[in-house]
């Protein structure tokens, strides 16, 4: 019987099985058997292995994880296989070793370094481009116009503003209600019934007699 060494075991597993299972450690116990120098796979979970001279390993690590956080392992378990189960185990929690498989490094893209040295050597001559597009903000007064929109415009609606102010103060609203005071009064006294005179009868005008009307005479001839 081939004599057993952990050390073999874990680079077949990891070579011919790199998904991490006990699926795939039953199927390497039964296409490479010779791995296992005769021992049996058996555990809550069967991710464990115990050769005929009673050592215990276990072979995959974090068995009950999620598969990214699993890895083969020959571990040596056979002292704690024969005290039985730790009264103070530590449950597995929510952290698991990362899969070296699974992280990509970062790498350098010559390429990439090419494109970028060639489009800033392009922009080598164009520092006067660079300088007359900037002279605009250089020059800008926007201060300055803003301090004369002011001076022009706000400062001298601010004095208005203060003039209408003093006016009103001056000429409180007291002094408006106490001179139409007696107008309340004017107004009470004449608040009765309208009433007017008729005028006086006249005699009405006599018409006097039509023209042409002279009691039937004729007209006297003409001289």
């Amino acid at each position: 019987m081939t004599p057993f060494d952990p050390v073999a075991l874990v680079a077949m597993l990891t070579v011919f099985y790199p998904i991490v299972s006990v699926e795939n450690l039953q199927r390497a116990r039964a296409e490479r058997p010779e791995y296992f120098a005769g021992g049996v796979l058996f555990g809550s979970k069967g991710d464990k292995l115990r050769l005929p001279d009673g050592r215990v390993f276990d072979l995959i690590f974090a068995a009950g994880g999620p598969a990214s956080g699993r890895r083969w392992q020959a571990l040596d378990v056979t002292d704690d296989a024969a005290g039985g189960d730790d009264p103070f185990a530590l449950e597995e929690g929510p952290l698991v070793p990362l899969d070296d498989s699974a992280v990509t490094i970062p790498r350098s893209d010559p390429a990439f370094t090419a494109l970028v040295a060639g489009e800033l050597a392009a922009l080598e001559h164009d520092d006067s481009i660079l300088a007359a597009a900037a002279q605009p903000v250089i020059e800008f007064t926007g201060a300055d116009d803003l301090d004369h929109a002011f001076g022009e415009f706000i400062d001298p609606a601010d004095e208005a503003h203060g003039g209408t102010l003093a006016a009103l103060d001056s000429d409180p609203i007291t002094d408006v209600l106490e001179s139409s005071a007696g107008g309340a009064a004017v107004v009470d006294s004449m608040s009765g019934e309208y009433t007017e005179d008729p005028p006086p009868d006249t005699p009405e005008p006599d018409p006097g007699d039509p023209p042409g009307d002279d009691g039937g005479k004729e007209p006297p001839p003409p001289i």
